[in-house]
């Protein structure tokens, strides 16, 4: 089962109204590939809680780490939200997004959506995913499976897109629906978009050895 169909669209992001928007800062973010991929939450600090401000996080070609917890405090009801923003430059994609061992969830699961650009700018208590590439939720259940797929279909407002992501720029929010801190972990693969070239001289190698195999028989 999808995890987009556990729970009401409304009721997962209930925690979200419990507090508001802080001060918003500019985001900034790097039109290329860095020398050292991911990000890890222990070891690189807190992503940003600020949706017009989030953290960027650097992708390196092939395998990219990112560990992160999220939460509500059960006394404050303070929501701990990360927000973080990728570039994916010319001739690379974000081919898949997989959630790894470690990831743990509480309450209905964790949330995770997706807007294009450097920004996340719909406020965490809306009540529809509208202007959202698109949105799932996901737990340790989903350990394996590809993110980008539970998220890719048209729910509750969002678009939809069709994976891999292209070039461009990708801001994700992920945020625990229940009371604790949870903990998730994603591999973002990046892969380089294969040449036109090399789809056609592989068609026409084919077509030569279909031609050998003609005269042969």
């Amino acid at each position: 089962m999808s995890p987009t169909s556990r729970h009401p669209w409304q009721q997962v992001l209930l925690v979200s109204s419990l507090v508001g928007m802080a001060a918003l800062l500019p985001a900034t973010a790097s039109a290329a590939l860095g020398v050292a991929g991911g990000w890890n939450e222990s070891v690189n600090g807190d992503l940003s809680n600020e949706g017009l401000a989030p953290t960027f996080v650097t992708l390196v070609s092939g395998s990219n780490t990112l560990r992160g917890n999220s939460g509500r405090n059960a006394t404050s009801f303070e929501v701990d939200r990360d927000y973080f923003t990728i570039t994916i430059p010319d001739g690379f994609e974000l081919s898949t997004m997989e959630v790894l061992a470690g990831t743990l969830s509480i309450g209905f699961g964790s949330f995770i959506g997706l807007v294009s650009g450097n920004t996340f700018p719909i406020p965490p208590d809306t009540a529809s995913a509208e202007g959202m590439l698109g949105w799932s939720l996901f737990d340790d259940g989903n350990v394996g499976g590809d993110i980008l797929l539970f998220m890719a279909g048209p729910t509750e407002g969002s678009s939809g897109f069709t994976p891999p992501l292209p070039a461009g720029q990708y801001t994700f929010w992920v945020q625990e629906t229940g009371i604790g801190v949870s903990t998730y972990v994603f591999d973002m693969s990046v892969t380089a978009v294969p040449e036109p070239a090399t789809a056609l001289s592989l068609l026409a190698g084919l077509g030569l050895l279909a031609a050998a195999m003609r005269r042969r028989s």
